[in-house]
């Protein structure tokens, strides 16, 4: 040990654990439900499409009973946690009693020990995760086994403690879904807006295949062998092309040959629209404005050059991102079980609503509108994204403890 001693820590081996708290493998304190049950009407039925990513919310689970094979069942309070793909860190606690497919674990607390809420926290936080992304196996599909998690070594506080930790971070989470919500109220706004903006007068406007009235432009393939004069440059990936904005989060860069830069860059105006990926995501986009030049696309990225005399930019991206658009992708892509795309040719015939160059720029601004404030809500979602994670790395460490004398709840 680095320290003679530690205010407040006892040794545990190489390391100072906070005074009270237990050290336990994860398996101790927790269990995996292995009960079967049958996915049949009024049930709910969680797979892991239906758990978003870090925010421990279910979205879109379905009770309809169309799906009969059979599933584990899980309890409400049970943490249900996704053990494929794992870097994604889909941990949700249970709102209800219902059943789940084999890509998720329910995961029941011993509640002697620990609270089903700090376990769910505890499991998200980035000690535990790191080692779950350690253990994961596989490399197209990645997974973790329970095998394996139940031998994670983990520090927990006293129950007491651990409850009230809970009730902190449940407080950011509350105010989280409370901006999801609006988000999502915003989204449903914008949808409802283009639908009457487009069906209104759609009936007067000639239409138009999108090649007729713009350029559609493939992008650089990665690791291609041979380059006679590469550089590297920035380049947007499916990950940077987002549904109305471009994230510019992370930018990461591509060998190229010189001689074909300026056959990949972008310019500013172009629209940019995802190959594939999930349904809701197939042709999702936004307009590029030279945020960073020069600046490449990947080749699941289209860029899409309309001729301005003809059709506006920001126009066009509202109506791909419109269900006018999205029924058109969907009807022409390739599906597979959780995931389409479609391709240049089709991309090409999408047929385009013309109506005059001004009545596009106006449904543009109002399209702009809604996308700004889902922005703006966006921006107030990741500094309480934010916050939470640096109170779970106090907390769940014990950096901090918490009063369980005090309202606000942190020494």
């Amino acid at each position: 040990m680095s320290e003679v001693g530690r205010q407040g820590h006892q040794a545990h081996g190489e390391d100072w654990v906070p005074d009270g708290w237990l050290t336990l493998p994860l398996g101790s304190i927790a269990s995996v439900r292995k009960t079967k049950g049958t996915a049949k009407s009024g049930v709910p039925c969680v797979e892991l499409e239906h758990i978003e990513s870090q925010t421990g919310r279910l979205l879109g689970w379905d009770a309809s009973g169309t799906q009969t094979s059979i599933k584990t069942s899980f309890t409400k309070g049970d943490v249900l946690f996704g053990k494929l793909r794992p870097y994604l860190r889909k941990y949700a606690v249970a709102p209800f009693d219902g059943v789940c497919t084999t890509e998720v674990l329910a995961i029941y607390p011993n509640e002697e020990i620990i609270d089903s809420n700090f376990l769910f926290n505890l499991m998200q936080g980035d000690g535990v995760f790191s080692t779950v992304e350690a253990l994961s196996y596989g490399t197209k599909m990645p997974r973790v086994s329970w095998a394996d998690l139940s031998d994670i070594i983990v520090d927990i506080p006293p129950l007491s403690e651990q409850k009230k930790v809970a009730a902190i971070l449940t407080a950011v989470d509350d105010k989280l879904d409370v901006i999801a919500g609006q988000i999502e109220a915003t989204h449903t706004l914008k949808q409802g807006l283009m639908q009457t903006l487009f069906s209104q007068c759609s009936a007067d406007w000639p239409t138009v295949s999108l090649q007729e009235v713009a350029g559609i432009r493939t992008g650089v393939a990665k690791g291609k062998k041979g380059l006679k004069e590469p550089i590297e440059l920035p380049y947007l990936r499916v990950a940077n092309v987002q549904d109305g904005h471009i994230d510019l989060t992370e930018v990461k860069t591509i060998a190229v040959d010189a001689a074909q830069v300026e056959r990949y860059a972008l310019q500013s105006g172009d629209v940019l629209m995802t190959e594939g990926g999930d349904f809701d995501k197939l042709g999702r986009g936004d307009v590029w404005e030279g945020q960073i030049s020069p600046c490449l696309h990947q080749n699941h990225v289209f860029a899409v050059r309309p001729t301005p005399s003809k059709l506006n930019s920001y126009y066009l991206a509202a109506l791909a991102a419109s269900d006018y658009g999205r029924q058109y992708f969907l009807s022409c892509a390739k599906r597979t079980t959780n995931l389409a795309s479609i391709n240049s040719s089709q991309l090409k015939s999408f047929p385009v609503l013309l109506p005059p160059l001004d009545e596009q720029v106006r449904i543009a601004d109002i399209v702009a509108a809604a996308n700004a404030r889902i922005e703006t809500l966006s921006t107030k979602k990741a500094h309480y994204q934010t916050l939470k994670r640096g109170l779970m790395q106090k907390l769940l460490t014990g950096e901090w403890r918490v009063k369980l004398d005090s309202p606000s709840g942190i020494a």
